[in-house]
């Protein structure tokens, strides 16, 4: 399901499937290639990564289409009961000021920024925290799916703090660390302090059903704030973000 992409399954291999009309193509190629197009002015590297995850990006419109309770059609931009498409931005990944059973939301992120505080030794989260798995929205008539590209994990404007990684899921935790070469505080673009981490075990995505939530985390090996991107995409209904404001958390 992945167009030739490794995914992080990671135990959570079966899931449900809808075909994309020619219509809602249009809509997640017409998202995903906007994104494209500005990345390869500003870092071509990046965008050479990503630019053939575009199957994987439809691919998994279909699953998340698939797995919201109501079935509804892409749309850009949405309106009423549309299914929206958009670039990964942090209040689709923190999107409750404090997580909670009700709102899984839990990770290492500032509330609306893309900066994560570390503290060498003690480990931090993209997604979960260490004890409780992390979620898409589960709200009715606001859920979210998450597509977190293949190397899509970006580092910039500091040297980076991160050797050692570990992804489990709640179907399957007894998965150790991986790493990463010892050279990642070479910059991917010349002149320019951004890096890029690799996944070694493939695009992640997340679903809000909580038999899929997942835990990504990693230990720093120096404290300070760090600046750390996700490339991606969220599937999501209308309702959850319908303006400007729903996309600030407060």
């Amino acid at each position: 399901m992945g167009g030739g992409i490794p995914i992080a399954t990671i135990g959570r291999d079966t899931w449900s499937y809808v075909e994309l009309d020619a219509k809602e193509k249009e809509v997640v190629s017409e998202v995903f290639d906007y994104g494209i197009r500005h990345l390869r002015r500003i870092l071509p590297e990046v965008a050479d990564t990503i630019a053939g995850q575009k199957q994987l990006a439809l691919t998994w419109a279909g699953v998340a289409k698939a797995t919201f309770p109501i079935r509804k059609s892409y749309n850009f931009p949405t309106v009423g009961s549309d299914l929206g498409v958009a670039w990964l931005f942090p209040g689709a990944i923190k999107y409750a000021t404090t997580a909670s059973s009700t709102y899984p939301c839990y990770t290492s992120y500032t509330t609306n920024k893309w900066t994560i505080s570390l503290t060498a030794g003690t480990a931090a989260y993209f997604f979960g925290d260490g004890t409780n798995f992390y979620q898409a929205s589960p709200t009715d008539g606001k859920h979210s799916f998450i597509l977190v590209f293949n190397d899509g994990i970006i580092e910039y404007g500091s040297t980076p703090k991160i050797d050692t990684f570990r992804l489990i899921s709640r179907a399957k935790q007894n998965y150790g660390v991986y790493t990463v070469q010892p050279l990642i505080e070479i910059p991917v673009e010349k002149g320019l302090t951004v890096y890029q981490y690799p996944t070694p075990l493939g695009a992640l995505p997340i679903s809000y059903d909580s038999s899929k939530a997942v835990m990504w985390g990693f230990m720093p090996r120096e404290s300070g704030t760090a600046t750390i991107k996700l490339l991606g995409l969220v599937f999501y209904e209308h309702e959850l973000y319908p303006d400007l404001s729903s996309t600030w958390i407060s």
